[in-house]
């Protein structure tokens, strides 16, 4: 038998995938190994071509079976590949009707089971159960511990919910490890689960089918339900909510798939198989000539095969519900039917005491033979796994076994009959009943109208501001008449709250500003009425540029060109700099200058710009010092004590830049005179010139704050100069670093 490849697949809200994140503020995502860092849900980049997503002709799905312990009120999950138990989890809430008898998985790798018990108020109910494949278990601290109650990521593959968003996954270990669902003070009797301590229980809903039975998920990935009062419902994938009113043809109800073309099958025990057409709203009931129990799909032809109870035959149909014939299946009675993708037709020969085969058939009618179940009695399910190998569930001895189809004696056409090759307990009480896709390989055939690929990125910082995600600009990207792309994301400063946020779509290339240090980006191609598929070429997420920078620049002395203790010489970009003298003695024109303890310093929060987005408090600075000075000319001699100015601008709450200048003059002496001064602006006349003192000039993007400017008509003298900017980046006409 050909395998089939396990497939991972995305999207958000509890019961969404998601894969280890990429680390990158700009990352290409375009050849095989990029793609494969994200999640595929019914794409591909193998067929037709590789280094690009298309649209799947087919679902691929997950390794597990997925046993309904009904008279345990739980579901069991085993490992297909190695028979071990990777979970049990309760059917429903403490006191509401349990007795889960039916599972199907949907395109994500959920499990839902219908609860044939409840039909309290009028409804019944379905639950949902999430999977996560890998994961490192621990204590409720992190710590890590083997037989620990948690599991902490990196995960390779995860649906479930972290409700508590404490990082950690509350989850079964296995087999009897089945979590409390307290349901206090009735808050979950009419759907959810906030008093699950499993996250991996994800949805749980009340519906319209009392003793609900049916549920089969169709190509959108949303669940059909159907119960004993013949009510039919469609709830969505996503959250589980309604989608349709209920609605009854008074047939139907019992197990139940959706095919290849959309159509809803729905059995009756002992009565009529609803056929229903949601798309137009036909619908019929067709007599028990069409069978009466178990349903399976031809994934080669979309047929339909559906069993009779008390028939020794299985009544093959055509997708308008035609009889094409009736076959022999080696026992009197049936219930649950697979096919699988090499023709065979698996019939599980019901739940009587003594029951100990599964029927084996080709689909052109041809009988094979009867596998023996050594250890098995009671055979009511049957479904095809991943690797092609069929699963049965034994009611009377509560075990799941695995048939290899290639195994066991040759029997009728020169085919193996097939033969047990793995038992799996499933404990004490278990009473599996099961006659339903326990595997997803009913799902797995139907032909995908959508597709999707997701990826998280990580910025690295908290609070890191993403800005474009641009696709299809290699030459292979295409978009025929009919399809489309569809490209959206959401943002978290945690990996754990992305399944909080919700996706909004972004367009191709033009900027949006999201914050949070993980993003995650979705791409949802859509074929054509035709069949025809988009081509995802490349995609590349990156974060949002500031759309300027701060300059800053801070000078001790200025004398007729001469400039001594200056930090950051180039002023734009802004730098953290620094520089001192010690003393200097200077003569220009009329004057002559001499200064001790020279300083000047710039600073720019954060250092690397670029690399972080913006937030309050960003910002340049500049400080300049000067510890004593003095200025003689034949007229006039000053003398001034410490002088320091500074300049900032800082970016507000708003991120809008603001500006700061102070400077303060410690002490001035004119000629021996004293001159009061502080950080007050002040403008002194002297015979030679003009002195101004403490003067600052703001603009709307620039600051300047001179503590002392000494002007004459042949030499000027500028004491503690600082100066804070913000410059537009070149094509961001009045753009600011406080922006993206």
């Amino acid at each position: 038998m050909a395998a089939v490849g396990v497939l991972l697949l995305p999207l958000g809200t509890p019961g969404a995938a998601s894969a280890a994140p990429v680390a990158g503020e700009d990352v290409l995502y375009t050849v095989d190994a990029d793609f494969d860092q994200g999640v595929l849900q019914d794409v591909n980049h193998d067929a037709p071509n590789n280094d690009q997503l298309q649209l799947d002709r087919r679902s691929a799905f997950f390794p597990f079976v997925n046993v309904a312990a009904s008279a345990r009120g739980t579901m069991v999950r085993i490992d297909v590949n190695t028979g071990v138990i990777v979970g049990e989890w309760l059917s429903a809430p403490d006191g509401r009707g349990r007795n889960p008898s039916r599972t199907t998985v949907d395109k994500l790798g959920n499990t839902w089971l219908s609860n044939r018990n409840e039909a309290a108020g009028g409804q019944g109910s379905v639950t949902r159960v999430g999977v996560i494949l890998g994961g490192t278990r621990t204590n409720a601290d992190g710590t890590a511990n083997p037989t620990g109650d948690y599991l902490k990521g990196p995960f390779a593959y995860n649906t479930c919910d972290d409700r508590d968003a404490d990082g950690l996954y509350a989850t079964s270990r296995g087999l009897g490890d089945i979590r409390p669902w307290t349901n206090a003070g009735g808050a979950d009797d009419g759907g959810g689960v906030t008093t699950a301590a499993d996250e991996c229980l994800i949805t749980y809903s009340r519906v319209a089918g009392t003793n609900t039975r049916t549920v089969a998920v169709d190509a959108n990935n949303d669940l059909w339900t159907g119960g004993s009062n013949t009510q039919h419902q469609k709830i969505s994938g996503d959250d589980g909510a309604p989608l349709t009113a209920p609605f009854s043809l008074g047939c139907g109800g019992y197990g139940g798939l959706v095919d290849q073309a959309g159509t809803l099958w729905s059995a009756r025990y002992g009565a009529n198989l609803l056929r229903y057409e949601p798309g137009s709203g036909a619908g019929t009931c067709l007599d028990t000539t069409h069978g009466d129990y178990g349903l399976g799909m031809d994934p080669r032809t979309g047929e339909i095969w559906h069993t009779g109870v008390n028939s020794g035959r299985t009544v093959k149909l055509d997708p308008a519900g035609n009889v094409l014939g009736s076959f022999p299946h080696g026992h009197s009675r049936a219930q649950g039917v697979a096919v699988d993708n090499e023709g065979n037709v698996w019939v599980a020969h019901a739940l009587d005491v003594g029951t100990t085969t599964v029927g084996h058939l080709r689909t052109d009618g041809t009988y094979v033979g009867n596998v023996q179940l050594p250890g098995g009695e009671g055979p009511t399910g049957v479904a095809v796994d991943s690797n092609g190998k069929v699963w049965v569930t034994n009611i009377h001895t509560n075990n799941a076994q695995r048939i290899d189809p290639d195994a066991g004696p040759v029997g009728g056409g020169g085919f193996p009959v097939g033969a047990v090759d793995l038992t799996v307990d499933l404990g004490a009480g278990a009473g599996p009943y099961n006659y339903s896709d326990m595997t997803g390989s009913v799902l797995g055939e139907i032909t995908a109208p959508i597709g999707t690929w997701s990826v998280v990125q990580d910025g690295g910082v908290a609070g890191q501001t993403w800005g474009t995600v641009t696709w299809n600009t290699e030459a292979q990207g295409s978009v025929p008449p009919g399809t489309s792309i569809t490209v959206e994301a959401r943002t978290s400063d945690t990996e754990a709250g992305l399944a909080g946020e919700t996706f909004t779509p972004v367009a191709n290339g033009v900027e949006f500003a999201r914050v949070g240090r993980y993003i995650e980006v979705r791409a949802t191609l859509t074929a054509s009425p035709a069949g025809d598929s988009p081509v995802l070429s490349d995609l590349r997420i990156t974060t949002s540029e500031r759309t300027g920078v701060f300059s800053c620049q801070a000078t001790a002395l200025n004398l007729a060109g001469i400039v001594v203790a200056r930090a950051n010489p180039p002023d734009v970009p802004c730098v953290d700099d620094s520089a001192t003298v010690a003393n200097v003695n200077l003569s220009a024109g009329i004057l002559t200058v001499r200064a001790t303890a020279l300083t000047a310093r710039t600073d720019q929060t954060p250092d690397d710009l670029l690399a972080t987005p913006p937030a309050p408090g960003d910002g340049a600075s500049s400080v300049a010092r000067v510890e004593h000075t003095r200025i003689s000319s034949l007229l006039v001699t000053i003398e001034v004590g410490v002088i320091e100015s500074s300049a900032s601008v800082t970016c507000d709450a708003a991120l809008n830049p603001h500006f700061t200048g102070k400077s303060r003059i410690a002490s001035l002496r004119i000629n021996g005179l004293a001159v009061d001064v502080g950080s007050a602006p002040l403008t002194i006349p002297l015979v030679i010139g003009t002195l101004q003192l403490n003067s600052t000039t703001t603009t709307s993007t620039s600051v300047v704050q001179r503590a002392f400017a000494l002007d004459t008509l042949l030499t000027d003298v500028v004491l503690g100069e600082a100066k804070a900017n913000v410059e537009a980046l070149p094509g961001e006409p009045g753009g600011s670093p406080c922006r993206v």
